[in-house]
């Protein structure tokens, strides 16, 4: 059954100033928050009255609670709801008051396919609500956002990576998808409403493939004296879902279109209920490869750096993805996460000192209140739900259709979450309301004393408007064995 989660039940204060071109109401951001978004700071109303039909603000959180990133989503925005309803809650100027956010949780069990239409229908038909926030998996945000769509409900999807939720339509260009796909949406308006606050397929992989030719190919070749003209040998190890193909189909894209001295030398997929991987391993280890770039969630991922290093002796340089990021996967690896790499948006675990001061708020409030360190999959959600309450107080109403505008139009600083301007904007084109983040690449050193192993960011050495990021240089894992020369 689905919970509910009234975070605050107080009585509404509403504080206004008198002045001589009459009465305003004063909107404050909390000074907890990490970064204040743009408030409007005296908006006119033409009663003191608050309307009859005030109510609380309906936002439906979608994660997978059996996953630890769907419970690292759920804490990140039960801490931002908790931050905002202390500050006095949402301003609706059409009742002429401030509300506070009550919290639907639509819990999608594992997030997979088959799990999220039902939880997401029973959150919009019966609970009502006034938009979505969340979304992991991308093969289940697919399947759960067409009841969003049809329904014409707001929903910022913090999670799945593949670019099909907000492409699959006329927008998009239906994500190039063939005209007999199942998985286009022909619905313009029902598109509109969907918002990607998250890194694409493209996005992160983008800078994986970058890192091998511009520091890791570098490096092997003066290490082991191979001629230039070798080109980085890659080995990828994939779950056989949207995720998984849409990194494949984006790694070797960019390797072809920007000419890239990468060669994949094995590629192997897996059942997303595979849960052992010696055999895909060995044929990797057979193809002699540089680097294996692993796409999956937590527990597969480390379970297959493990399996490697272990049991198949495949002593290589270990990649995972951003959502890997969470403390799970820490604990999940422990010696053997010695001089494996993470693709990453959002290092909790990096610092401090944070290459923003944001983060830093964010952390220490989060520990405080879970204690434990948050991953990456929180932050999006946690900035999600200020986008949410900006958007809200620029539309005025909770008309949902003026939300959507309100969404598509806003232009805040970044916060936990850094983007290529500094702001949080959503794309209008073919990148169908999408933002532009910047991500970058860690490398985890066993700590003896925390069995443990901790990262320090290695590339890039600096990132635009943020500036510098690198905080150590990249170097080979121990044991290492490069590919064939």
């Amino acid at each position: 059954m689905q919970k509910k989660i009234l975070v605050v039940i107080t009585a509404i204060v509403v504080i206004v100033a008198i002045t001589s071109a009459g009465v305003w109401q004063i909107t404050q951001q909390p000074a907890s928050s990490p970064s204040p978004t743009p408030t409007q700071t005296a908006t006119p109303l033409a009663s003191t009255t608050p309307s009859p039909d005030a109510r609380p603000v309906r936002i439906g959180l979608v994660a997978g609670y059996q996953l630890a990133e769907g419970q690292d989503m759920d804490r990140a925005a039960k801490l931002a709801v908790e931050e905002i309803n202390a500050a006095g809650g949402v301003y609706v100027a059409e009742w002429n008051t401030k509300v506070p956010i009550e919290l639907i949780i639509a819990d999608t069990g594992k997030d997979t396919a088959g799990e999220t239409v039902g939880p997401i229908t029973r959150a919009v038909v019966e609970d009502k609500v006034d938009l979505l926030i969340g979304g992991y998996t991308s093969a289940g945000t697919l399947a759960g956002q067409v009841v969003a769509i049809e329904n014409r409900v707001p929903f910022i999807i913090t999670g799945a990576s593949s670019n099909l939720v907000t492409r699959r339509g006329p927008q998009g260009n239906f994500g190039g998808l063939a005209e007999d796909d199942a998985r286009r949406i022909n619905d313009a308006e029902g598109m509109s409403y969907m918002f990607h606050y998250c890194t694409t397929t493209s996005d992160y992989s983008t800078t994986v493939v970058n890192f091998f030719a511009e520091t890791m190919k570098p490096l092997i070749d003066s290490t082991y004296h191979f001629a230039a003209s070798r080109p980085l040998r890659l080995a990828l190890i994939y779950r056989n879902d949207a995720f998984g193909k849409g990194v494949v189909a984006d790694t070797k894209n960019l390797i072809i279109t920007n000419n890239l001295p990468i060669e994949i030398v094995a590629e192997r997929s897996y059942q997303t209920t595979a849960t052992t991987f010696q055999t895909d391993l060995t044929v990797i280890k057979d193809a002699k490869p540089d680097a294996v770039y692993v796409v999956d969630f937590i527990a597969n991922t480390a379970e297959i750096i493990k399996e490697g290093r272990k049991d198949v002796g495949l002593n290589t340089v270990y990649i995972a993805v951003e959502c890997c990021e969470d403390p799970q996967f820490y604990t999940l690896l422990g010696e053997y996460g010695d001089g494996v790499l993470l693709e990453s948006k959002f290092a909790s675990y990096a610092g401090p000192p944070f290459y923003l001061p944001a983060i830093e708020t964010y952390v220490a409030n989060y520990k405080a209140k879970y204690n434990t360190l948050p991953g990456m999959m929180g932050a999006d959600t946690y900035d999600a739900f200020y986008i949410a309450k900006e958007a809200i107080e620029r539309a005025g109403t909770l008309d949902k259709a003026a939300i959507r505008d309100a969404i598509e139009q806003i232009n805040m600083p970044q916060m936990l979450i850094m983007t290529k301007t500094g702001t949080i904007q959503f794309s209008t084109g073919v990148n169908y309301h999408e933002i532009s983040p910047v991500t970058f690449v860690e490398q985890l050193t066993y700590n003896a004393t925390l069995q443990e192993a901790r990262p320090k960011i290695v590339y890039p050495s600096a990132v635009p408007v943020v500036g510098s990021i690198k905080q150590a240089e990249f170097v080979l894992p121990p044991g290492y064995q490069p590919g064939s020369p």
